[in-house]
């Protein structure tokens, strides 16, 4: 088979096999969609708190109003004590309480700063910082309205305008959606060449059948799939980007490459994984669970200067890490090409490295199998 014929027939594979198209076709569009879903107000809204008012003033009625008037916060429960409000948390009926003591009013009316206690569950911090976030600017808002006629602008320091320098809108949308978008891409290539390797090989009817018939058509299908998981990539990088309002600052050249060089390394990596299992629901019932790991591994979220050195080894084989640093560098920052040739570079390396391995797999199943 020549790799002209193995490319043809690799993409032919895809689009006929329904549990391959749905992997790597139907999937990728489905979370280009659904993915940043839960996210689309880019910042928590309507945070259930609980306020324990013990001094019940105009200053403090006024608070509890602006808080609960806010996107990110609504007061569904005012308890008698801090006691029935802890217990609201607790059962987590809220997620979090803010005590007003007795005195604040007077405080206020001195000039010294509000003695409030606020309590927030920290299982889910993007909401944690939300509900802080509502506290805050509802406190400030009061204490311009209701107190400044009394104590001028002893209580109002200058305001602090805060401009997020590479995400704007300060949304968690705008974070999440490039870092995971590489993790995605090369899941989902994962999962499909898993499966489609292990139709092939069954179609051979032979037990040890290598799944590359020779190396051509391993170049073939490595072709076929990075042809693939680069209009995959473009599409992420472009339109789902557009889609979603994502800040991106990078050149369509720039991303053009990004893609290219992460398509190839994303088809290169699942071709060596998916070439060990020869059956499909054993491949994707070991690499569906790598998905959340790996996502960490990549640095997205804990940066992997910080990891051990151990653990962030470990993150380097995976192309999606350095695929993410890529994109993250060039469209969310601006860099320039300089400061992504390094992770660029690494992506040309492992996908030397894949296909080396998948070579070498394919040689011992051929060598089993005579």
């Amino acid at each position: 088979m020549t790799v002209q014929a193995a490319f043809a027939t690799t993409l032919r594979e895809v689009f006929r096999q329904p549990e391959v198209t749905a992997l790597i076709v139907l999937a990728v569009l489905l979370y280009g969609f659904y993915y940043p879903a839960p996210y689309a107000h880019q910042q928590a809204q309507d945070v259930p708190i609980a306020i324990v008012d013990e001094e019940g003033t105009a200053l403090t009625r006024a608070l509890a109003r602006r808080i609960d008037n806010s996107d990110q916060a609504a007061v569904v429960a005012q308890p008698a004590d801090l006691s029935a409000a802890q217990d609201l948390l607790a059962s987590r009926q809220v997620e979090a309480v803010l005590l007003i003591p007795r005195g604040m009013t007077k405080a206020a009316l001195r000039g010294e700063g509000p003695q409030i206690a606020l309590w927030i569950d920290g299982a889910y911090l993007v909401r944690a910082k939300s509900t802080g976030t509502a506290v805050e600017q509802a406190l400030r808002q009061t204490l311009a309205m209701e107190a400044a006629p009394y104590i001028g602008n002893l209580m109002l320091p200058e305001p602090i305008v805060s401009i997020a320098r590479f995400n704007p809108q300060a949304g968690y949308a705008s974070y999440i959606f490039p870092a995971v978008t590489p993790v995605i891409l090369q899941q989902t290539m994962l999962f499909g060449v898993t499966v489609l390797l292990a139709l092939r090989r069954r179609k051979r009817a032979a037990v040890h059948a290598p799944a590359f018939a020779d190396h051509r058509e391993l170049i073939g299908s490595w072709l076929a799939f990075t042809l693939l998981s680069t209009i995959a990539s473009a599409l992420y990088f472009g339109w789902f980007f557009a889609l979603q309002d994502v800040p991106g600052m990078a050149s369509p050249l720039m991303l053009a490459l990004v893609a290219l060089l992460m398509g190839a390394a994303i088809a290169a990596f699942a071709c060596a994984v998916g070439a060990w299992f020869r059956r499909a629901e054993t491949g994707l019932l070991l690499l569906i669970p790598s998905s959340l790991p790996i996502f960490f591994l990549t640095g997205a979220t804990w940066p992997r200067e910080a990891m051990p050195a151990w653990v962030a080894a470990i993150g380097a084989i995976f192309p999606a890490t350095h695929g993410s640093r890529a994109l993250l560098l060039a469209d969310q920052m601006g860099a320039p090409f300089s400061a992504i040739a390094r992770p660029l570079a690494l992506l040309v390396l492992l996908t030397i490295a894949y296909l080396a391995l998948s070579l070498l797999t394919y040689w011992r199943e051929s060598r089993r199998s005579e």
